[in-house]
């Protein structure tokens, strides 16, 4: 379950409220309530700053696609055949071939790089997107492909 933006900032006002009690802050002078929103605040932000280097595998999750749950559902049902009982029967038809060996390029890529994800700076990301971005258009023009 995902959290809202407004259940996001009444956890933040919580912890933040908790946190000044604990610190021996009386929660009804006069400026207690501007400082227990000044510090939820600043929770919120460093949770939207950090959240991704936290939990990689979540900022990973978030670039998946929409299509792709569907996709992996089914190749999920093969993985546990193959578990279970060391075979499963695959769909005979091509495009749904293409698109199980597609996705799982995509999931076994991702496992590698998800360390990289979690560590690279905004630059370096953008960097190498512009870098893919040069060779579609290289690619483009040597296959002649839109």
């Amino acid at each position: 379950m995902t959290m809202t933006k407004d259940e996001q900032l009444r956890l933040s006002l919580m912890l933040a409220f908790q946190s000044m009690i604990s610190q021996g802050e009386i929660a009804k002078s006069k400026d207690a309530d501007q400082k227990i929103i000044e510090l939820a605040k600043l929770m919120n932000e460093f949770c939207d700053l950090h959240l991704s280097q936290a939990f990689p595998a979540k900022t990973i999750g978030l670039t998946d696609d929409k299509g792709a749950a569907k996709t992996d559902a089914a190749i999920n049902m093969h993985i546990e055949d193959l578990q279970k009982r060391e075979q499963t029967q695959l769909p005979e038809d091509r495009e749904t071939l293409i698109q199980f060996y597609d996705r799982l390029q995509q999931r076994k890529s991702r496992r590698k790089q998800w360390v990289f994800y979690a560590e690279a700076s905004t630059g370096q990301l953008a960097d190498l997107v512009l870098k893919y971005l040069d060779e579609e258009i290289e690619d483009r023009k040597a296959g002649g492909y839109q």
